[in-house]
C-alpha cells in the first residue's frame, strides 16, 4: 500500500504542491482500508474502478491555459470483502474518519454521506453485487493540513427505482438526467456528493453511453446541445478521427451545487491511445504538459507502469471549454 502514498507523495512534489506528506499518507491509508491488491480471494478484480482491479485512480486537472495546484485521487475500501453489505459498511466508517480531514467537517458532513449511500443501497446485506461505493479525495495547496474535498460515488443502476427515488429525496439531482427514460444509448450509470473545505455540497450525475454505436456522438448532441458538439469538436481538433467517435467510451456529467448545473464530457477506451491526445489537450488547456507528464513520471519513479484511462472535458456558456481533468492508473506488477 505504501507504493501508492509515496506515488501521490511524488507527484504533489513534482507539481510543487503544498500538501502535508503524512496528511496525504494517512488519509489515503484511510480510504482504501489499507487494500490495493488488484485481485480478491476467488481471483476475479478487487474493483470495478479501474481495468486493472488495483482500486486506485489519480488525476490532474486546470483549464484556462493553467493547472490545478491540486492532489486528487479516487479509491476504494473493504474490495477483499465479497458481501456488500460488508462492504459498504467499511465504506461509511472511512468516510466518518476522513470528514475529519475537512476544515468544517462534522457529524453534518458524515450525515449527508451516510443518506447518500442508504437512499442508493437501502438494504446493501439483501443486493447480490459486486457494486460499492468509491471515494474521491482533493488535497490543495489552499489547504495544505487538510482536504480540500470529499467525495462518494455509487452505482443508480443495482437497485430498481435508485434513481427516482435520489431525485425525490436529493432534489439537486432533479433535472439532471436529460435523456429520456426509454434512450438505450446514454443511461444513468453513477451519481457522487462532494463536500468541499468550505461546506459547499456538489451533487453529480453520470450517463454512460453504450460504446462502439455509431449513433453516440448524435445522440450527445441531441440531448446536451452546444456543450456537447463543442466538446466533441475540440477532441477532433486535437487530432482524434470524427468519424471514429463513437468508438470511444463516454461518460456524460452533469453537476448542480450552488449555481447554475455544469456540464463535461469525459472520453476514455480499452486501448492504451490517449497519451498523444492528453498532451495535445493538456497544452491547449492546462498552457503546459507538466501535470500529466507528473503522473506517469511519479508512477514510473515508484516502480509502476502508468495508463492514461480518461480525459474530462468541462464546458460553460462564458467560458467555452474551461476544464481539463485527465485520470489514470499507476500499475504494480506485484499488485
Amino acid at each position: 500500500m505504501g507504493t501508492a502514498g509515496e506515488f501521490l507523495v511524488d507527484l504533489a512534489e513534482r507539481l510543487t504542491l503544498d500538501c502535508a506528506p503524512a496528511t496525504v499518507r494517512a488519509m489515503l491509508e484511510v480510504a482504501c482500508g489499507g487494500q490495493l491488491k488488484a485481485r480478491r480471494p476467488d481471483g476475479s478484480p478487487a474493483s470495478l474502478l479501474t481495468r486493472s482491479g488495483i482500486p486506485f485512480e489519480a488525476s490532474v486537472t486546470g483549464g484556462c491555459g493553467k493547472f490545478t495546484p491540486a492532489l486528487r485521487y479516487t479509491t476504494e475500501t473493504a474490495t477483499q470483502e465479497m458481501e456488500l453489505g460488508i462492504r459498504v459498511a467499511a465504506q461509511l466508517a472511512a468516510i466518518r474518519d476522513l470528514v475529519r480531514w475537512l476544515p468544517n467537517g462534522d457529524e453534518t458532513v458524515v450525515d449527508i454521506f451516510r443518506s447518500f449511500v442508504s437512499t442508493l443501497y437501502p438494504d446493501p446485506a439483501r443486493i447480490p453485487t459486486r457494486d460499492a461505493t468509491w471515494t474521491g479525495v482533493v488535497h490543495h495547496t489552499a489547504t495544505p493540513h487538510h482536504a480540500a474535498r470529499i467525495k462518494m460515488y455509487g452505482s443508480v443502476k443495482v437497485v430498481p427505482g435508485t434513481l427516482q427515488r435520489l431525485c425525490s429525496t436529493w432534489p439537486g439531482f432533479a433535472g439532471l438526467a436529460q435523456v429520456p427514460a426509454e434512450e438505450k444509448l446514454i443511461t444513468p450509470s453513477f451519481a457522487a456528493i462532494e463536500v468541499d473545505a468550505h461546506g459547499n455540497v456538489n451533487h453529480k450525475l453520470y450517463l454512460k453511453t453504450r460504446h462502439d454505436d455509431v449513433s453516440v456522438p448524435m445522440k450527445l448532441v441531441r440531448y446536451f446541445g452546444d456543450p456537447a458538439w463543442e466538446v466533441l469538436s475540440e477532441l477532433v481538433r486535437c487530432g482524434t478521427d470524427a468519424a471514429e467517435l463513437h468508438r470511444y467510451g463516454f461518460f456524460v456529467c452533469c453537476v448542480r451545487g450552488e449555481g447554475a448545473p455544469e456540464f463535461s464530457l469525459h472520453v476514455g477506451t480499452e486501448h492504451d491511445e490517449l497519451a498523444e491526445l492528453v498532451r495535445e489537450l493538456a497544452s491547449r488547456h492546462h498552457g503546459t504538459t507538466h501535470a500529466v507528464d507528473a503522473l506517469a513520471k511519479a508512477a514510473e519513479s515508484c516502480g509502476a507502469s502508468w495508463r492514461y484511462t480518461w480525459v474530462g472535458l468541462g464546458f460553460s456558456p462564458d467560458h467555452g471549454i474551461d476544464k481539463l481533468n485527465v485520470y489514470g492508473t499507476p500499475t504494480w506488477s506485484a499488485a
